[in-house]
């Protein structure tokens, strides 16, 4: 149990809470959702204790242990197995299993347990420190943003995890199929308060919605009734018998408090600007196979043929090559020198392609020391002013766009990236993981502009919103094979399904429906033809591969 009462906190002149109230009860699960900056992690901070409000207070029950991750990803141990266990109390050693159940349930294997966690990627040692953190069973569970780290497989695991928590449980989210299938509530961090309901977080837009519809509707009514009142006043100010009455109508004004117009929240806006593609084939491989090193194979033997206009998704488990895959078609088409040194099979790509890569170490490369506009004005031929413009689409607008990218949060930096998209003419995308860290109004946007965008892309993601809205077909990386699956998202887990998630029972515990799917909004709005509606049509064009 936890309650913050009329906690207000702000930084320098930006208010992020104002007299905000939130209660969290005995064994609910709420996630916890609002724009980037709105302030999500900064409460984090208040009840852990690393900051403090400017006002109110945050208590809780006395020897209430809340856990969280650790932001310095510091090992005491020299196998990930000892580093997780040590979290068990002494004489709970017999305990071990759980460790490696949840170990196993994050996507490490036995053979991961004995080695050195410092060998790791930074998303597996924070999966390792996630695990810890799960072991050590506190009565409030704190996870910030953990589907970013986390791939498809491993998230599907966490939200059926969480489901069985026997404590209480904030988590911060963009995924709102996760926190739709994983938490029992769902709190809004919306204009400095915090708003809690029962159920998805679909339901509390709906009824933000419902809430400023009516604020508009009746502060248009007081506008209304003021200006039938100084009607009345300016016509009969003057007369002698009536001065009684226009007074007491003016101090009833006086006294009257204005219904303000809610502040505007602008929305954020992509638009991937297109070059044209006459090709009948955007890409093709034949057994086509990839190892850093020679006789390692990553990717083992891929058929794949991409046509213009195709929406195609690549799925499955983390290091199983799936950057891997997008890295070997952007150096391919920009000529880069030894990355394909142990490469096998054929890869034949269209000379005419102009390709846009989203890239998460891309992310990492913008330089900390520029400002905004600077990181985005990579393209001296563009203008001061179509650079402002990209970055007012982004919210980025005025002083904000003078904002050091050292400073901006995850969110952020995801935006700038995707501006350098914005300043591109493409006809085919790389996406690695382009929802990440990007909020539920930013993915929005992303995945409209991605539907209404005529070129190909190619995208990594374990957003199952984000797959279930835009995927029509699938490149499968599946225990340690790859495969084609021409159809959508949902088709695939209907009828084949992750071979880890048939072999443990899971795949008939999850409900791979989108929220909206419910309310009959469309899974897909833009129109696509299938797979073999698409063979049909261009089996008789020239190939020009």
């Amino acid at each position: 149990m936890l309650f913050c009462t009329n906690i207000t906190k702000s930084f320098g002149a930006h208010k992020l809470l104002s007299e905000a109230n939130f209660q969290l009860n005995r064994k609910e699960r709420v996630g916890i959702i609002g724009r980037n900056g709105c302030g999500k992690s900064t409460l984090f901070r208040l009840i852990l204790g690393e900051d403090v409000p400017d006002d109110g207070k945050i208590t809780y029950p006395e020897h209430y242990r809340i856990g969280s991750l650790e932001q310095h990803l510091k090992f005491s141990r020299d196998s990930v197995l000892d580093e997780v266990a040590q979290i068990l109390p002494v004489g709970e050693e017999h305990n071990l299993w759980k460790a490696e159940k949840i170990l196993f349930g994050l996507g490490f294997s036995r053979e991961n347990f004995s080695e050195n966690p410092a060998k790791f990627s930074g998303g597996y040692q924070i999966r390792i420190k996630l695990a810890q953190l799960l072991l050590s069973e506190p009565d409030l569970l704190l996870l910030d943003e953990p589907t970013n780290y986390l791939d498809i497989l491993a998230i599907r695991w966490l939200e059926n995890f969480l489901k069985k928590w026997p404590g209480e449980v904030l988590c911060i989210s963009h995924d709102h199929n996760f926190l739709s299938r994983a938490m029992t509530h769902n709190a809004i961090i919306h204009r400095q308060k915090i708003k809690k309901i029962r159920g998805n977080p679909a339901k509390i837009y709906e009824q933000i919605a419902i809430e400023e519809d009516i604020h508009e509707k009746t502060r248009l009514k007081q506008l209304k009734e003021i200006k039938k009142q100084e009607k009345f006043i300016r016509e009969f100010r003057a007369g002698a018998r009536s001065a009684g009455l226009v007074q007491s109508r003016i101090k009833m004004l006086a006294k009257k408090e204005r219904i303000q117009p809610l502040p505007k929240i602008p929305p954020i806006k992509f638009q991937f600007p297109e070059w044209n593609f006459n090709g009948a084939k955007v890409l093709e491989t034949r057994n086509l196979s990839f190892g850093y090193q020679a006789g390692e194979d990553l990717l083992k033997k891929l058929n794949l043929e991409v046509f213009p206009g195709e929406k195609i998704a690549v799925i499955g488990q983390n290091g199983k090559g799936k950057s891997t895959l997008l890295k070997i078609f952007a150096t391919a088409l920009r000529g880069t020198a030894g990355f394909l040194e142990h490469q096998s099979g054929v890869l034949k790509m269209n000379k005419a392609l102009r390709i846009g890569y989203f890239g998460q170490s891309n992310i990492d490369r913008q330089d900390p020391q520029k400002t905004i506009l600077e990181e985005l004005h990579f393209d001296k031929s563009k203008t001061d002013q179509e650079i402002r413009n990209i970055a007012g689409n982004l919210l980025f607008s005025g002083d904000l766009a003078k904002k050091k990218i050292g400073v901006l949060s995850g969110g952020e930096k995801a935006r700038v990236n995707l501006g350098k998209l914005l300043l591109q003419r493409t006809n085919f995308l790389l996406l690695d993981e382009p929802t990440n860290h990007l909020d539920y109004e930013s993915v929005e946007a992303l995945i409209s502009a991605i539907n209404k965008y005529e070129g190909a892309v190619l995208s990594v993601s374990h957003d199952e919103n984000f797959l279930q809205r835009v995927a029509e077909k699938l490149i499968v990386f599946d225990a340690d094979e790859v495969f084609v699956w021409n159809g959508n998202y949902q088709d695939f887990l209907a009828k084949k399904g992750f071979s880890s998630e048939i072999e443990s029972g899971l795949k008939d515990t999850v409900n791979v429906s989108s929220p909206d799917s419910e309310k009959g909004i469309s899974e897909n709005p833009a129109k696509k033809l299938n797979y073999n509606e698409k063979k049909e049509l261009q089996k008789d064009f020239p190939k020009h591969l």
